[in-house]
């Protein structure tokens, strides 16, 4: 008998392979219901493909409501994304570095600095949230606020109060 020895094939690999791959999803819908025509098990075959037990049943409700058109992708509503894979695959690559390595003052990637990024580099203008949504889609977490209080030294505070000048203060009553 033949097996799979390769540690990175895994059900779980292999089940969001097909989520990567266009129609490769289909196919395991396809592959689902053939194994339910064949009389097994719900919790079995979601088992073995690696998938969860109610998304095998919405499957099945759907396809006796509708028959095989149920099976194909329906387009998807809304804008599409403007982070493709290409563009996401050259944001990792960004990512990696520093902000300051593109001339941006910043110690960290957080969705300000994100944007201005994308803006300087792509010419993409994406408000601030949206690119918190691309770094959260990338993996990328804020774990913790980056703000540093800077002190003063003695010799620019000394230069600075005397660049002040006094005024008149004028009260009314």
């Amino acid at each position: 008998m033949t097996t799979i020895q390769h540690s990175s094939v895994t059900k779980e690999q292999l089940v969001n392979l097909a989520a990567e791959i266009p129609g490769a999803w289909i196919g395991l819908k396809i592959a689902a219901l053939l194994l339910t025509l064949e009389g097994q098990r719900p919790g079995w075959i979601a088992e073995v493909l690696g998938i969860h037990r109610m998304n095998l049943n919405r499957w099945l409700r759907a396809v006796n409501k509708s028959g095989l058109e149920a099976i194909r992708e329906k387009p998807k509503p809304g804008r599409p994304t403007k982070l493709t894979k290409e563009l996401a695959k050259k944001l990792e690559a960004q990512l990696e570095k520093s902000p300051e390595d593109f001339g941006i003052p910043r110690g960290r990637w957080d969705g300000p600095t994100l944007a201005v990024h994308l803006k300087k580099q792509f010419g993409m203008k994406i408000k601030v949230r949206q690119a918190q949504n691309w770094l959260h889609q990338l993996g990328y977490r804020l774990k913790k606020a980056s703000y540093v209080y800077l002190q003063a030294k003695a010799e620019d505070a000394q230069k600075f109060s005397k660049g002040l000048k006094k005024t008149a203060t004028i009260i009314k009553y």
